[in-house]
């Protein structure tokens, strides 16, 4: 009797959990649309995991990244001489491990070799601190994440972060049988920085699932950059532009408006400023400037900080929508006619375009939002100020081409006729 107790009891528990998890795949499946949706809201890239309070392409990097509110977490794999994929930026463990021996090629140690090492604290290097923290392997990150959703007490309280794997292509079929075996095929991005258009297609076509890629340009020559990100539009859903001139054509409107065409999204790496401008800073305002320019998948290291940023332009964008359609319903243009009044109706018009596009965007910046808002103010100002200036008799001399045009013949016509009085005169 007991014993069938418990496989009831050990049977509710299963069925609660595949409930549990079942939901947090229907999240995550919401905001895998959420990416392929090239004129969604702006998306957060932590950069190998939360660095700020742990080692980078650690597992507590990666939790506290999806505790901070990244919407993707980019980590980087390497595989061992064995065969075993693990997390590593660099060829080496030089710069992010303690207590490795006379060989540092990553791909030419053992697994067993590299997870006797140590990591150092955020992103390594000189005078960092040591860390009890070993390297992760993927499977390891893959089996974590799978806990992490079965063991959270609520599907409200779960982070839906997706993986962006940072890969040699010589591996992709390895990154991708690993994939397909934890069932992380919607989970993850492929970045994919070395492989040709055709290649990517053939390799797409070997998988059972439709996959999420990234891919990657860099360059300055608007031909170029524009050429890129049409052909790779066919492939993927978004593309890494970078470029080390801060005046770079990526930056400019052209590029970004034929990846809006074409729809894929374009990222901004603003944590590595060698190919983001090398002037651009992980700072509130160059996210501001990056989005402005239209990108809408932002790479950094302060995951809360840019979450506080974009919350704060969402709650703006509020504002100027109920303010938007306060004017819409409250406020006609005055009818009537002056040189000023087509002038500051121009203006307006203007305005209500721009408010209009900044609304319909997903991905506005804070200065999109009160720029709109000040213009189309302003507008409607000028015009009441003229129309009330003309009312009361009060509006000076309306100055246009005829006038000025007339006013100028006036004075030529003065002039001749001075000079010819003075001849006389002289005669």
């Amino acid at each position: 009797m007991m014993k069938k107790i418990f496989s009831i009891i050990i049977a509710i528990i299963i069925l609660l959990s595949f409930s549990v998890f079942a939901d947090a795949q229907i999240s995550i499946g919401a905001f895998t649309e959420a990416y392929k949706n090239a004129n969604g809201k702006t998306m957060i890239v932590s950069d190998r995991g939360d660095i700020t309070t742990a080692p980078e392409n650690s597992l507590m990097a990666i939790h506290n990244a999806e505790k901070a509110g990244a919407d993707i977490i980019k980590i980087d794999v390497r595989t061992t001489a064995d065969g075993v994929l693990v997390l590593m930026a660099d060829e080496t463990v030089i710069r992010t491990c303690n207590g490795y021996g006379e060989n540092t090629v990553v791909s030419e140690m053992t697994y067993d070799e590299i997870k006797q090492l140590n990591l150092l604290g955020g992103k390594g290097g000189y005078g960092a601190k040591n860390t009890t923290l070993t390297v992760p392997t993927l499977e390891e990150v893959f089996k974590d994440r799978k806990m992490y959703y079965l063991s959270s007490s609520s599907t409200e309280t779960k982070q839906k972060s997706l993986f962006m794997l940072d890969f040699d292509w010589a591996i992709r079929d390895k990154i991708s049988n690993l994939v397909i075996e934890n069932n992380m095929g919607y989970e993850v991005i492929f970045y994919i920085d070395d492989a040709a258009p055709d290649e990517i297609t053939t390799w797409k076509e070997t998988l059972p699932f439709e996959p999420m890629i990234m891919t990657y340009f860099k360059g300055n020559v608007i031909f170029a950059a524009t050429a890129n990100v049409k052909n790779d539009a066919g492939i993927a859903d978004g593309i890494h532009l970078a470029t080390k001139n801060p005046y770079g054509v990526i930056f400019g409107k052209t590029v970004q408006n034929t990846a809006k065409e074409s729809g894929i999204r374009t990222m901004a790496s603003a944590s590595r400023p060698e190919i983001c401008g090398t002037q651009i800073q992980d700072t509130e305002i160059w996210w501001d400037y990056l989005i402005t320019q239209g990108f809408n998948v932002i790479m950094t290291d302060h995951v809360k900080e840019l979450r506080a940023y974009l919350e704060d332009c969402n709650e703006k964008e509020r504002i100027l929508e109920n303010y938007f359609y306060d004017i819409i319903k409250g406020y006609s243009l005055p009818d009537f006619n002056s040189d000023k009044f087509l002038d500051y109706k121009r203006a307006y018009n203007n305005a209500f375009e721009y408010i209009s596009d900044v609304l319909s965007d997903k991905s506005s910046s804070r200065s999109d939002i009160v720029t709109a808002e000040y213009e189309i103010k302003k507008a409607i100002d000028d015009i009441q100020k003229n129309y009330n200036e003309l009312q009361e008799g009060t509006a000076g001399m309306t100055v246009n081409p005829v006038t000025i045009l007339l006013s100028a013949i006036a004075i030529a016509i003065v002039t001749v006729a001075e000079i010819y009085v003075y001849k006389k005169k002289k005669k």
